[in-house]
């Protein structure tokens, strides 16, 4: 390994334990940040579930972008994930996630991320405030996904680029397509 490279992780596990610092050492709130974990990934599967049912509402051919445009998108992040395979930060870093994953690879870019960002961003074609919301709650699965110890910055960074870009795509599509 590289001087470089090994700067660089020591500078990341050092980061990483002042991120996950607070957390650490208190088994309640760590099974809390994991009952948020998991709790949030069902807000995204009702909150697409209810913009899926106000498309087939008010306009059944809304369904076409708001579903294929994340369609491929999402397939394109997991093509993505699987031909760059990035490792996941416990992989190359001295450090214990907070978030217990079976698996390596295919950290970058975040796919819980980019989902989040996704659906968010496709609110926008029915609610901009409620969009701000999941929005935010977007962010909070970024942040976790980071302080959990399972992605990097940049895997979640990317996964809410591509995320707001798909979910505008699909959201312009269903209103002005």
């Amino acid at each position: 390994m590289g001087t470089n490279q090994a700067r660089c992780e020591q500078h990341y596990e050092q980061r990483y334990e002042q991120w996950a610092a607070p957390l650490r050492g208190r088994p309640g709130v760590v099974q809390a940040f994991n009952i948020v974990n998991r709790g949030i990934v069902i807000v995204f599967y009702v909150a697409y579930a209810l913009l899926l049912g106000w498309a087939c509402v008010s306009d059944p051919w809304r369904l076409v972008p708001l579903v294929g445009v994340t369609a491929v998108g999402f397939v394109a992040v997991s093509f993505f994930r699987r031909r760059f395979n990035a490792p996941r930060p416990y992989e190359c870093c001295a450090i214990a996630p907070l978030i217990a994953r079976d698996g390596a690879g295919k950290s970058f870019p975040s796919r819980h991320t980019f989902s989040a960002f996704a659906i968010a961003t496709s609110w926008f074609a029915v609610s901009a405030p409620l969009a701000n919301v999941l929005l935010a709650s977007a962010c909070i699965v970024a942040r976790i996904r980071v302080v959990g110890g399972v992605h990097f910055p940049r895997d979640v960074a990317a996964g809410a680029a591509l995320g707001i870009a798909v979910g505008a795509g699909a959201a312009a599509l269903a209103l002005f397509g």
